[in-house]
């Protein structure tokens, strides 16, 4: 690549690895991540930062996925599994889909309620208009979308990064919460929503998908463009886990009936830190609702052509999507409620994502010079170990009496 090319290929890359990290600052993560703050502190926030290092390793993987081989995780799949095993990660990754655009839209919609007043189903509609216009851009020209996803995202970790100035940190119970411990109860659950909330499936699609631009004939090429990567993700990643982490400080100021709902924490917000702050939450919502729609319309018709090679138009996705989302809000469903819920439900899906992901980018024959380190396929392997038992421990500790 010509030297005077690098700058704009780095900038591109980041604004790639930006978008992927939008999904990792969506309203499942705000419903987590508050409730978790609001009802344990500090305690919590070893799990975000776990998680959050997590995301980082496998967003690198699965954009190096995509830079070796030229073709997304899905695509991948379908051409190295068997019929039966195809079908079973078609049909998780569907499920991983439809809950991300129930996050997107429920929580896109309740940031309309909590700011303006806007009814819960005509905010889902609101959002979903939107969905539609960035839908177009991306329809006029795939750069077209990309300057409001990387607004919307700056806007997100500006807010609420101002909202943790307003709160202030404490030091010690800081300190404190890196410290991992025993879960159970509330916490477990809320533990694998984070998890679930915070190593996105989905986002594991998409960036595979978008990283496909960067793969070329040439080895040093590809290596060039996974350095790259390797940067932007550390760079987009740790921005979003600010955001996450700035969260769970923000809700450990709030009474713990914040916990109850975001209504509740906004309410508290108000408050404790003036409305202002409150305003400024609502916007941060707002944002994450709105920015996170075009990422999940995005991977919804990444997974369906990767998997079957019949893609599916994207309005007519986009149309299916809101169906979920408009029948929860009409049933009566609590907002909050159907955000934790959702998140936990993608935790349940991250093992069926990353035990692919790790394989493939463990065996030279798919990745070339790309093939991961021994140590990172220990880390990425350890990690969706952890996440396995973490599930299964949640299961026990609601199930098992």
């Amino acid at each position: 690549m010509h030297r005077r090319h690098v700058p704009r290929a780095g900038l591109r890359t980041l604004a790639l690895a930006v978008m992927a990290a939008i999904a990792y600052v969506d309203p499942g993560n705000f419903a987590v991540n508050v409730a978790a703050g609001a009802e344990h502190g500090y305690t919590l926030v070893w799990v975000v930062v776990g998680a959050s290092l997590t995301a980082s390793v496998v967003q690198y993987l699965a954009a190096k996925l995509g830079i070796a081989t030229g073709r997304s995780l899905a695509e991948n799949c379908r051409e190295r599994y068997g019929r039966g095993w195809r079908r079973l990660l078609w049909l998780q990754a569907e499920l991983v889909v439809i809950m991300t655009d129930l996050a997107e839209l429920v929580g896109g919609a309740f940031a309309l309620y909590l700011l303006f007043g806007i009814p819960l189903v005509w905010g889902a509609l609101i959002v979903a208009v939107f969905g539609f216009v960035l839908l177009a851009l991306r329809v006029r020209g795939h750069e077209g979308f990309r300057p409001v996803l990387l607004a919307l995202f700056a806007l997100i970790v500006a807010l609420l990064v101002g909202e943790l100035v307003i709160a202030g940190v404490d030091g010690p119970a800081f300190a404190r919460g890196l410290v991992p411990r025993p879960l159970d109860g509330s916490a477990a659950l809320l533990a694998v929503g984070i998890i679930g909330a915070t190593v996105m499936p989905h986002a594991l699609h998409f960036h595979s998908a978008v990283a496909r631009e960067d793969s070329h004939p040439e080895d040093a090429v590809k290596l060039a463009a996974a350095g790259r990567a390797r940067r932007a993700i550390a760079l987009a990643m740790s921005l979003a886990a600010l955001a996450n982490v700035s969260l769970v400080l923000i809700a450990a100021r709030l009474p713990t009936e914040a916990a109850g709902g975001l209504g509740e924490a906004y309410a508290a917000i108000g408050a404790v830190l003036g409305q202002v702050a409150a305003v400024g939450f609502g916007l941060a919502l707002l944002a994450s609702g709105l920015s996170s729609t075009i990422v999940g319309i995005y991977t919804g018709q990444v997974v369906m052509q990767g998997f079957w090679t019949r893609p599916l138009s994207l309005w007519l996705r986009r149309l299916l999507a809101v169906v979920p989302p408009l029948g929860i809000l009409l049933a009566g469903v609590d907002p909050t409620t159907a955000l934790v819920l959702s998140q936990v439900v993608l935790s349940f899906g991250l093992p069926l994502n990353l035990l692919p992901l790790v394989l493939l980018t463990s065996r030279r024959s798919v990745m070339g010079r790309l093939v991961n380190r021994p140590l990172t396929t220990v880390v990425a392997a350890s990690a969706t170990a952890v996440i396995v038992v973490l599930d299964a421990y949640l299961l026990v500790d609601l199930f098992g009496g």
